[in-house]
């Protein structure tokens, strides 16, 4: 798909219709790792719940199997020989701080979570959690080094813990060192599905389309799946990569991201509505690498949605100027085109939107909605059926589609 950009998490990268609402703004190329967080962020939630049921489990299978008799007495033992310590008042603040971080991070708060844990190993260093959330905080904030460092950590402590494992593995596949990223996301897939996307996008990358299908698979069989996933499934299904699709799926170079995924951050912070710590970033992105097609994009749809279209042409000219096929631009410079009354040329561009990136994107529905309403029925139909193909239950295309066809009747 194709939009001004789409983790918790997983605002729908490559969503259909990108001038519905701004978190659909968010253009999938231009924030491709975004894409690869939020979809780690929201499976890895899930992955973590299932690591503490299986611990709780683990516990109650102690108890039963130990018999509670025979641990009481132990403990009566142990207690009147002076060998039971008072509780460890730093390590009990550190769970508190640790179970804090948690929560601020599943509201996307990567700084204020990676606070909470940093004070939490500080006052436990063996507290596992901690670990674990300070690499994942780490990793949201864009801060690679730090991140391997607290998971490796983790993994000292706990060997197999998946989520640690799969954050080894995800910063492994941001800094594209793909045989070190199959090795430790391999390790957590059995209990993290967190991974499972991850491994996707390293088959599809390294050309082993039989294992991109199998992991793309059973992430559709989750029942969790968007149409970016049915787009990785589609291309290890037909042993081919398009070009448009490794843009959302590669990792950016590491010259073009600094010292870590701060676009992608940056998307995320606009989408939660902190515009001016997104614009800073943003800004500041674009002081360093004034070419960089990806900030600039972002800049432009953040000042488009602000209802700023004067002063986000030129962004979006310049992200066009860098880069030719910057999907996301191609369709905001379209949509302020449209704005200004210039229709042909707003037009021209959704077509070439169309052209470039076959499959439905945001130059496909704007396409349909300029001729719905130019009551050029018979164009925007077979558009239409495009979209309704992609979405079935996408009430709003169903609604534009029989508009259509009733005007192709009349």
């Amino acid at each position: 798909m194709v939009s001004g950009r789409s983790s918790s998490s997983n605002a729908g990268p490559g969503g259909n219709h990108p001038d519905r609402s701004s978190s659909d703004d968010a253009g999938a190329e231009s924030a491709r790792l975004d894409q690869a967080i939020r979809r780690a962020d929201q499976l890895l939630v899930q992955s973590l719940q299932g690591d503490e049921e299986r611990r709780k489990r683990k516990r109650r299978l102690l108890i039963t199997r130990g018999g509670i008799v025979m641990i009481a007495a132990i403990c009566a033992l142990i207690f009147s020989l002076g060998l039971i310590e008072r509780a460890n008042p730093d390590a009990e603040q550190a769970a508190q701080l640790t179970t804090q971080g948690w929560q601020h991070w599943q509201k996307q708060e990567y700084g204020e979570s990676k606070l909470q844990f940093e004070q939490a190993v500080k006052l436990d260093p063996k507290n596992v959690s901690a670990w674990n959330g300070l690499g994942w905080s780490s990793f949201n904030s864009g801060q690679l080094k730090p991140a391997t460092e607290a998971f490796l950590k983790a993994v000292e402590l706990e060997p197999t813990l998946p989520a640690a494992l799969n954050g080894l593995g995800q910063v492994a596949l941001v800094e594209r060192k793909y045989d070190e990223a199959e090795k430790y996301l391999l390790k957590a897939a059995p209990q993290a599905s967190a991974a499972w996307y991850g491994l996707a996008r390293l088959y599809l990358l390294t050309g082993k389309w039989d294992d991109a299908a199998k992991w793309t698979d059973k992430i559709i069989k989750t029942g969790q799946a968007d149409d970016s996933v049915r787009e990785m499934l589609a291309a290890a299904q037909a042993k081919a990569l398009p070009d448009e699709l490794r843009r959302k799926v590669e990792p950016p170079l590491a010259e073009q991201t600094g010292d870590g995924p701060k676009v992608g951050r940056a998307w995320q912070l606009m989408n939660q509505g902190r515009l001016a710590d997104a614009r800073a970033m943003f800004e500041e992105l674009i002081a360093k690498k004034p070419d960089d097609a990806n900030a600039l994009n972002g800049m432009g749809w953040l000042l488009l949605n602000a209802g700023d279209a004067d002063k986000a042409k030129p962004y979006f000219e310049r992200a066009i100027k860098s880069d030719p096929k910057a999907a996301g631009s191609i369709n905001g410079l379209a949509r302020v085109l449209d704005g200004e009354g210039k229709q042909d040329e707003a037009i021209k561009l959704w077509e070439q939107l169309v052209k470039e990136f076959p499959g439905p994107n945001a130059g496909t529905f704007s396409l349909a909605n300029v001729y719905l309403n130019k009551s050029e029925f018979k164009q925007a139909i077979p558009l239409l059926e495009e979209l309704q193909r992609a979405n079935p239950k996408d009430q709003q295309v169903e609604s534009m589609l029989q508009r259509a066809r009733e005007g192709v009747a009349k």
